[in-house]
């Protein structure tokens, strides 16, 4: 038996012998997307626009055609059920009739106009109901909303030093694309990055001691957190880890970020409400535009009173903090995150779709228990996913220990030949906005399915 999986021999054997036939089968369905890939090939490297549309598969590419609702149709005609949700870009949903009124109304208005528009009023007071924060700046991705936060940070603290939590996830940063390999040393998790930034530092989720550690030499301009790791599964915080978090910064003069690019659509108002955390800098984007691109973070009075001071001009007679893209806070995702924040994403609906997630988390763990698996089901509001063993993670270290590559290949290889779209393999099926109850049987119907074979 797998130690980490609660596995045995036969078992794995059953999934060796599953994902051959559903591979084969996947390729029969998708003839269009195969011919199309032998052409794109040519013309970009993996034969994608985007890297991470091949790289984040282990199947051929799949090319979509359109989506509606909870769903998208291939251009072979295979409709699927998505549980993925564009890693939280699309978890409005395809093609919203709303959201797709005030892109045509926008777009006969003009999408770009490079000077200020009415609806970033709204967002900001939508954002501050869910944050607190009541000073907002908009940007074209979390990404740069991420980096734009961290260069206020060293302008306020007059310090060079960033904190981050192993088994994070920030965006393609330079300065956040490190991981902890003991003695204090980083190492880079992608090629290309240079050298480590000064005063980096990455410690384990969860261990306040090590913070302290780094915090205490007062080098650190801020903490960039996720109050819930979502990229290595759903690791939740300890009681007090985050209260603790905040408690150090204010000690050492450091600022608090919190990163709810994924945990935003989770519950309303994220790990900040949930947790009753005050931030210094909240961080977001994804979905908040229904799709359409915009990256948000939000700061204090105080923070956005530096800012304000030291806003450069044109000329350079004035240096500023370097903020700011020509295509940043355009009138297109203003109008768009305006309608998506105030009308679709209400506190009824995050309510409504954090019980759905609810449900598909009970669904995975009761599927387990029916097949004597010793699994826990991740589950934090909207978000759920596999845990194969009886104790969930507190740290990274912990979650990579549990991921089995063949359940979670098979499963998401297995459930789109049936018409359902699995999520990436470090995250989890996440109910969106356009999921209802009906959905999430559908889901939990083919994952019993696919128990029943494997242990059978």
């Amino acid at each position: 038996m797998d130690s980490s999986t609660g596995l045995t021999g036969r078992q794995r054997d059953s999934l060796e012998r599953i994902r051959r036939r559903e591979d084969a089968a996947f390729h029969a369905r998708v003839p269009k997307s195969l011919a199309l890939d032998a052409r794109a090939r040519r013309l970009m490297p993996g034969g994608v626009p985007m890297s991470w549309m091949t790289a984040f598969y282990r199947t051929p590419t799949l090319w979509v055609s359109h989506g509606s609702g909870a769903s998208f149709t291939d251009v072979d005609g295979n409709s699927y059920l998505d549980f993925n949700v564009g890693d939280m870009s699309t978890v409005l949903g395809y093609a919203h009739p709303r959201l797709t009124e005030v892109i045509a109304a926008q777009a006969a208005r003009g999408v770009q106009m490079f000077l200020p528009v009415e609806p970033a009023l709204a967002v900001c007071e939508q954002l501050r109901l869910r944050f607190g924060l009541s000073q907002w700046q908009f940007t074209l991705s979390a990404s740069t909303a991420n980096t734009e936060a961290l260069r206020v940070s060293r302008v306020a603290t007059g310090r060079p030093g960033l904190l981050l939590l192993d088994g994070k996830y920030h965006g393609q940063l330079q300065e956040t694309l490190w991981a902890d390999e003991g003695a204090g040393a980083v190492v880079p998790e992608a090629t290309g990055l240079g050298t480590p930034p000064d005063d980096l530092a990455v410690v384990d989720f969860n261990d306040l001691d090590a913070a302290e550690r780094v915090l205490r030499a007062r080098r650190t301009a801020a903490v960039l957190v996720e109050g819930v790791l979502t990229n290595c599964g759903t690791v939740l915080p300890d009681d007090g880890f985050l209260p603790g978090l905040r408690a150090l910064c204010s000690r050492y003069g450091t600022l608090l970020v919190v990163d709810e690019t994924h945990t935003q659509f989770d519950l309303y108002g994220g790990v900040v409400a949930h947790y009753g955390i005050a931030p210094d800098l909240v961080t977001g984007g994804k979905g908040i535009g229904g799709g359409v691109p915009i990256g948000a973070w939000g700061m204090t009075e105080e923070l956005a009173a530096l800012v304000g001071s030291q806003l450069g001009d044109e000329t350079g007679a004035t240096v500023g903090i370097a903020l700011g893209g020509t295509l940043f806070a355009n009138a297109l995702s203003l109008a768009c995150t305006e309608v998506v924040l105030s009308e679709l994403m209400t506190p009824a609906e995050h309510d409504r779709i954090a019980r759905l997630g609810g449900r598909l988390a009970d669904g995975i763990e009761t599927a387990a228990r029916a097949h004597q698996l010793p699994w826990r089901a991740h589950r934090f509001g909207a978000r759920s996913g596999y845990c194969p063993g009886p104790e969930l993670p507190r740290n990274a270290r912990e979650a990579h220990r549990d991921f089995d590559p063949l359940f979670s290949d098979t499963r998401r290889v297995y459930f789109a030949n049936r018409g359902v779209w699995e999520a990436i393999s470090s995250a989890g099926p996440h109910a969106g906005f356009a999921h209802d109850e009906a959905d999430i049987d559908t889901y939990l119907g083919l994952l019993d399915d696919l128990l029943d074979e494997m242990c059978g």
